[in-house]
């Protein structure tokens, strides 16, 4: 093979292994139609209880916590070793790498409800699938360019973003090559519920729901989805102060992310403290740090 030959295949391969919505989108499918295949499989409870263990590492510590209230917002100061398991939890739970999740969720709070508001909630009425897949969520490249360069110092956060769908890729496979029900329970169904959970929560929370705080947009709280979300569902409480690490403002809204951000803080020996960076407003949101689907 020619020079050029080898050169193009090379930037085909490269280009394959970075995160996209669509390529996300395409995992949430796969992973969705395995998760109900899962059903008929007839395991016992112990393999069940493996996905509910990979849900919680992939959902609460990678999206909720991880990615949505550290990287996104910022919302506390965690230690690099909390740092590099949020951004594994996130990459394994294939909702995308850090720089394009946070890229995409700060526009959303940024435009939320309304045009340019890459979320779904806004263009349609009805939960259907398109409505909840994440493929079909919008992104800006532009606005992504700064991100990388605020990641830049970062060589994990680089590694990353080149060899995503490589490290999702080897990681998935590996899990299959010693056992089918160890990929199938430790990381397809798992994925499958995080990222259907995701685009349910982000569709119905701006839907249905009680508001707790007037904001000019259509974020609401609702229940059953912060019951099945980590804590995600308290939306509107999240939208009207989004440096909170806790969304939890009634006795009754019970937010588990919330407490594994504490229990990494004590473990940190940095109390209960928030990070005291100013302001709480979108346009606040959108200027500070680091931070992709």
């Amino acid at each position: 093979m020619s020079p050029a030959g080898v050169h193009g295949l090379r930037g085909r391969w490269v280009e394959w292994m970075r995160p996209s919505v669509r390529k996300v989108g395409a995992v949430q499918v796969a992973t969705g139609v395995l998760a109900v295949g899962a059903l008929f499989t007839g395991v016992s409870w112990p393999w069940w209880a493996l996905a509910f263990l990979g849900y919680f590492f992939y959902a609460c510590v990678g999206h909720s916590v991880g990615y949505h209230r550290y990287f996104a917002h910022r919302s506390f100061r965690a230690p690099r070793w909390a740092e590099v398991l949020f951004t594994v939890a996130g990459t394994l739970g294939c909702v995308g790498s850090p720089v394009g999740w946070v890229q995409m969720h700060r526009r959303h709070h940024l435009y939320s409800d309304r045009e340019g508001d890459p979320y779904t909630a806004h263009r349609y009425p009805h939960p259907t699938p398109r409505a909840l897949l994440m493929g079909g969520y919008g992104s800006e490249p532009g606005s992504a360019r700064a991100l990388r360069r605020m990641f830049r110092a970062d060589p994990l956060q680089v590694f990353v973003m080149r060899y995503y769908f490589g490290i999702v890729a080897v990681f998935a496979g590996g899990l299959l090559l010693v056992d089918w029900r160890l990929f199938l329970f430790g990381w397809a169904v798992p994925v499958a519920w995080t990222l259907w959970m995701a685009g349910l929560d982000a569709w119905a929370t701006h839907r249905h729901g009680y508001r707790n705080h007037d904001t000019p947009d259509g974020s609401r709280n609702l229940w059953w989805c912060s019951l099945l979300s980590w804590g995600e569902g308290w939306h509107n409480n999240h939208h009207a102060n989004p440096r909170a690490w806790s969304y939890r403002e009634r006795w009754w809204e019970w937010d588990p992310g919330a407490a594994v951000v504490w229990a990494i803080l004590r473990l940190s020996g940095r109390g209960g403290r928030r990070d005291p960076a100013s302001g709480g407003t979108p346009a606040a949101v959108m200027a500070r740090g680091p931070g992709q689907a």
